[in-house]
């Protein structure tokens, strides 16, 4: 991706109008950023007005995505609209002028004195086969965010259900009594649905209820997937969707980004963790850490609760230790991956 990402063929609206479809609103970043800052500082009937303003324009966006779906057959017809809206309309509040971090951040180091820059001096030319949607553990987080509520979490339910029978009989009670155990603790409203989808195996063999759960995780993951792969369509319009021969149009793309790329990222955070590293955020081919603590010894006592060193002396000695850090990780990952698939991961130190 990121084939041409500052050309104006990269944009939303140069694929609207190529398909002939209606151009999305337009929202300048200064003029959202002048309204996020006017709601932080105050609420009146004007910066409600203007977060109104705000929220349409993503409604907008989320819209536009979804009918160019519908116009380039990734989705077959407006029918199916509904199982990409929360997708697009999450992601296009989320992805607002790329502003995912960089909004919340600039707020908070303001109060330290620090100013920030939107600018990149350098831009990242290189393309992602890889790419893949890691969800925050912190922020904006949703524990499924592609979960479309009509299709997957019905299939969830009974696969949530089906597991608490299991780990019933592995105390030793048969499927009959586990079954009962559980229907006999639910509350009413729950009761029919999973009764009916639990009592016909009171009376059936541990083979049989094992071949169902299967076919539960079969689906469940089908669903999954199905929709990670629409996942990735959407961010890709914010900001690296590419030129005509755009890798968008490219139903292959998916398979490969949430399998190698799904395994790949969630190799890498199992390894960050292991290392004591936190993740903080993560997106496509970042994962954001924090180092651990004992890193930063040092520098607190120097700096005492504000009775030492100053604070900017105190953040830059910070700063100094985690580039440090993150750049011998950065060599780890990148050893530790290449000597599980020969691909590489990290290749900046500290951002």
């Amino acid at each position: 991706m990121k084939l041409y990402s500052k050309a104006k063929k990269s944009s939303l609206a140069f694929y609207l109008n190529k398909c002939g479809l209606k151009s999305k609103m337009d929202m300048p970043f200064h003029r959202m950023f002048k309204y996020y800052g006017r709601a932080l500082r105050e609420t009146n009937a004007t910066t409600a007005e203007q977060m109104h303003e705000v929220a349409k324009y993503c409604m907008i966006d989320a819209l536009s995505c979804q009918r160019l779906m519908v116009k380039r057959n990734v989705i077959n017809e407006y029918r199916e609209v509904a199982n990409i809206a929360f997708i697009s309309l999450s992601d296009a509040h989320y992805f607002a002028i790329g502003m995912k971090v960089s909004n919340l951040l600039s707020v908070s180091v303001w109060w330290e004195r620090v100013l920030t820059s939107t600018i990149s001096e350098r831009t990242e030319t290189e393309s992602f086969p890889d790419a893949y949607i890691f969800p925050p553990i912190k922020g904006l987080e949703n524990k499924h965010p592609v979960e479309i509520k009509k299709h997957l979490a019905p299939v969830k339910e009974k696969k949530k259900v089906i597991e608490l029978v299991i780990g019933l009989m592995d105390k030793d009670l048969s499927l009959s009594e586990a079954i009962e155990h559980i229907l006999a603790k639910l509350k009413e409203k729950n009761h029919a649905s999973l009764n009916k989808n639990l009592y016909h195996f009171i009376n059936k063999e541990k083979h049989e209820f094992m071949a169902e759960y299967d076919s539960v995780c079969f689906e469940y993951s089908c669903l999954d997937a199905g929709q990670n792969a629409i996942k990735v369509y959407m961010n890709s319009f914010y900001g690296t969707a590419g030129n005509s021969k755009s890798l968008f149009f490219l139903r292959v793309l998916t398979g490969g980004i949430t399998s190698t790329g799904q395994r790949n990222i969630k190799l890498v955070a199992d390894f960050v963790k292991s290392k004591g590293f936190q993740i903080k955020y993560g997106d496509t081919d970042s994962l954001y850490l924090v180092c651990l603590e004992k890193c930063f010894q040092k520098c607190d006592e120097l700096y005492d609760y504000g009775n030492g060193i100053s604070k900017d002396e105190y953040w830059s000695q910070m700063v100094e230790i985690s580039m440090g850090e993150i750049e011998k990780l950065r060599d780890d990952v990148n050893d530790f991956l290449k000597a599980d698939n020969k691909s590489l991961y990290l290749k900046m130190a500290y951002e």
